[in-house]
């Protein structure tokens, strides 16, 4: 209890004696930020896109977003589903299931890895059909049966605030077989839809931006120790910040999108094909998709001028959530994207990897990231995905129903802020969620 009368009154005093976010933070996405309502706020070009060939480009990208595979058009003999829009849905989240047994297609997604790392930071594959991509490929063009019977159950665990309000999360369990293998020597991690905002534009903060923010040795003592995760870019060959995936495993809109296009639908690229192959997708839709969600719209954050949004913003400062959800940086430039150089974005993420506790960890490192380390999720765009008629949900794997269930997961570096957060009386709690929800 000691604690917690420790945590409440020094928040007070930060909230006295220091000044929260002035800035209006309503164009999240700069120029980019849209108006638009509900899913074309997304799809749609931003309103800052005046050159006819680039607004062409995203148009046309949307087809090939969208577009189905078939097994005559190029779809692997093994797949998770048949379009980037089928998990990506309304270029937002997808529901958190796994399919019933008459659907083709699954929105979740399970990396799968064996053993240790190799020499260069990639994971080991499993040497069986459906799983040589890194993750579980359930369906076939060749038979209707489920190859690895994936399932997923909810585990309930309760817990109650220090002013007595009880609260409920959920763990969840995937299982599976392989035919022919040990299954437990197969590490795993379920993964959820994560929306499609703004990667160009992240894509554009330069490296050293997000470098300065680093801190891997926690030299400054604030129990934030955020550090880079340098991947593979497999344009150049050469080691590069990541700053997409959940654990920051890509380097570019361009390479996750060939990611996603090899690991969930089977369909190759120039990025990924076999020496003397020829790539069943080519450069030029490749281009399209990429320039498709780099110049889409952000949506606005909205009521910021509210005093309970503006209590909010304050809260979410003091308590220290900023800490990793940077609020602000500025895009570099760059003459051949100018709708996206030289924005003031505010993406409320530091893009670097963070311990989030044994609650959120699993086994499946990659590069620099430990089982226990994520890449810091983006914010923007919540105030969109809690006025969407689909349910949604949050964290990598979808395991939190509400943005309050996903701050309660919170552990590791995060661990004080989480219990600064619970620490709040219920009207200050309100409060913060209210701010979240409106960005």
């Amino acid at each position: 209890m000691r604690f917690y009368i420790f945590l409440t009154a020094n928040i007070l005093l930060f909230l006295s004696t220091t000044r929260s976010f002035a800035q209006d933070i309503s164009l999240l996405g700069g120029d980019l930020t849209t108006e638009f309502p509900g899913r074309n706020a997304l799809q749609l070009p931003a309103p800052n896109v005046p050159d006819g060939e680039r607004k062409t480009l995203q148009l046309t990208g949307f087809g090939d977003f969208h577009r189905i595979f078939t097994k005559s058009k190029g779809l692997g003999l093994r797949f998770v589903h048949r379009s980037c829009g089928s998990c990506h849905v309304e270029n937002g989240r997808g529901p958190v299931k796994f399919p019933a047994l008459n659907e083709l297609g699954s929105t979740m997604v399970v990396f799968a890895s064996r053993g240790k790392l190799k020499s260069n930071g990639v994971p080991r594959a499993v040497p069986v059909d459906g799983l040589r991509a890194g993750q579980f490929q359930e369906f076939s063009t060749n038979t209707t049966r489920r190859a690895f019977n994936l399932r997923l159950t909810w585990r309930s665990l309760r817990g109650r605030y220090p002013d007595g309000k009880r609260y409920n999360l959920r763990q969840p369990t995937v299982t599976f077989r392989i035919p022919n293998f040990n299954a437990r020597l197969v590490k795993h991690s379920l993964r959820m839809t994560p929306m499609v905002i703004g990667p160009g534009l992240i894509d554009m903060i330069p490296d050293s931006s997000i470098l300065s923010l680093a801190d891997p040795n926690d030299l400054n003592g604030d129990g934030i120790s955020g550090k880079p995760n340098f991947v593979i870019d497999l344009r150049t060959g050469q080691k590069r910040l990541g700053k997409f995936g959940f654990k920051a495993t890509q380097p570019t809109v361009e390479q996750q999108s060939a990611a996603a296009f090899f690991g969930d639908m089977g369909v190759t690229t120039s990025l990924f094909v076999r020496p003397g192959k020829t790539p069943e997708v080519s450069d030029e839709i490749l281009h399209r998709l990429t320039v498709y969600q780099q110049l889409g719209g952000v949506p606005k954050a909205r009521r910021q001028d509210e005093p309970i949004i503006q209590q909010g913003k304050s809260l979410f400062q003091a308590v220290g959530c900023n800490s990793c959800h940077h609020m602000e940086f500025l895009t570099g430039d760059d003459p051949s994207a100018p709708e996206l150089s030289n924005q003031l974005i505010h993406p409320f993420s530091d893009f670097l990897l963070h311990d989030m506790g044994a609650g959120l960890a699993d086994k499946h490192a990659v590069f620099e990231a430990t089982g226990r380390e994520w890449r810091t999720t983006p914010l923007w765009g919540l105030g969109h995905v809690t006025q969407d008629k689909i349910k949604r949900n949050f964290l990598h794997d979808g395991r939190a129903r509400t943005i309050e269930e996903a701050i309660l997961w919170h552990g590791g570096e995060a661990s004080a802020s989480r219990a600064a957060f619970m620490a709040l009386t219920a009207e200050e709690r309100a409060a913060l969620l209210e701010f979240l929800s409106a960005l």
